[in-house]
């Protein structure tokens, strides 16, 4: 039996209604949980208090391309937090939302990821960004690879999330950027026809290859077959907690983690490597706020003050984020020491790349089971617990993704 789009919606936990007042709540869909949930109520906490208006705030997790698309307008939230941009330029969902106005001025290069090539209309504002090219490890022991072809991890040297497909396009995308560079910028925009064809090269077969071995070399069949059922979490205490691996490839957010599992000034770490003597690569994401276009002013004004950048000295919910880890922004510098560097790197222009898995829409979208997120997981099942060799893989996968962009 199908479920309704009103029943969809009922499903999905409301997780607070702040504020006091006699008008219907402003409805605010994110896809965080935990401790990452409970600061974001923190700062609409503020919000509802000082404008003396209801806001609920509820997780739809991996359910929030599903909720933007679903045909019933009623159910539809008021303001999104989505992490992945693909959706802003779905052509479902980008009707429906309000292009930004008033508000701050982003800077150039956060802007244009947010702007159509057909128009100047910002579609939203960011709220979080994310450095999702480090490599973790332990205080006091050495690692960095010279580069991607001298990283040869021992078995159970490195941890790897893989039940969490994003962790796997993390990697993916950190090597093909290293390995062909030109192959990730040519992949986007779809809008040009003939970007698909990319995917086709066979330097993106040759950057699967160099993930597979990678991937092989760093598990035994038994290792590979608990990384496919371990979530990200879970390999950040691998290496902090339990002291079974050694580094995990993890984005700034993995700080929180580390510090509450295993401590203070236990961690340190390094960019992820570039290829023989080439620039390290550095994969950007984030987390876009749009007001949707059924929640009126009310929807775009939250927009604008959520992601508004904070005076020299104010202090609230957000700046205190910030401060602690496990959040970056495009205006606020952290004072953490572990997150200043990979918040300058963030201000690197020339060699920044968006997250490519979250701008694919189509059949190659991101969501665990579905697309490249998919495709990737095969791979890794191939090559760690299974017997198939990385060349023979890759190839495999190559033609799955060439298969899928065409459709």
């Amino acid at each position: 039996m199908s479920m309704s789009r009103r029943a969809f919606l009922a499903a999905i936990p409301a997780v607070t209604v702040a504020g006091c007042s006699g008008q219907a709540p402003l409805r605010v869909a994110v896809v965080w949980s935990g401790e990452e949930l409970r600061r974001f109520l923190r700062v609409v906490d503020a919000y509802a208090a000082r404008q003396r208006r209801p806001v609920s705030v509820y997780s739809a997790g991996d359910n929030i391309s599903a909720l933007l698309r679903g045909p019933a307008e009623d159910v539809i939230p008021d303001v999104a937090v989505i992490p992945r941009l693909g959706l802003l330029f779905d052509p479902v969902v980008r009707p429906r939302i309000r292009p930004r106005s008033g508000g701050h001025e982003q800077p150039e290069f956060w802007r244009r990821l947010v702007t159509p090539y057909d128009s100047e209309e910002e579609l939203g504002a960011w709220f979080k960004i994310a450095n999702k090219s480090l490599v973790w490890h332990r205080a006091g022991e050495q690692w960095s690879p010279a580069s991607l072809t001298h990283w040869q991890p021992g078995p159970g040297s490195l941890a790897i999330g893989a039940a969490d497909g994003w962790v796997l396009s993390d990697w993916f995308e950190n090597v093909l950027l290293a390995y062909a560079p030109e192959v990730y910028t040519g992949l986007y925009p779809p809008a040009e026809r003939g970007s698909q064809a990319w995917w086709g090269v066979a330097r993106v077969t040759e950057a699967l290859t160099l993930l597979a071995t990678i991937w092989r070399e760093a598990f035994t069949q038994e290792q590979g077959r608990r990384a496919l059922t371990m979530q990200f979490h879970d390999s950040i205490l691998d290496v902090f907690s339990y002291r079974t691996a050694d580094v995990v490839a993890a984005p700034d957010f993995a700080l929180p983690v580390i510090e509450r599992y295993g401590g203070g000034d236990v961690a340190r770490h390094f960019p992820f490597p570039g290829l023989d003597g080439g620039d390290a690569p550095l994969v950007v994401g984030g987390d876009v706020a749009v007001a949707m276009r059924g929640g009126g002013q009310d929807a775009l004004d939250f927009v604008n003050w959520l992601t508004r950048p904070r005076a020299s000295g104010e202090r609230d919910a957000l700046t205190d984020w910030v401060d602690e880890g496990g959040f970056l922004t495009p205006y606020s510098a952290p004072s953490h020491p572990l997150l200043r560097m990979p918040a300058q790197m963030l201000d690197k222009a020339e060699s920044r790349h968006y997250d490519l898995s979250d701008r694919l829409i189509g059949r190659l979208e991101g969501g665990d089971g579905r697309g490249l997120w998919r495709v990737l997981t095969e791979l890794f099942t191939d090559v760690t617990a299974g017997t198939v060799a990385p060349a023979t893989a890759a190839a495999a996968a190559r033609e799955k993704i060439v298969e899928a962009a065409a459709a």
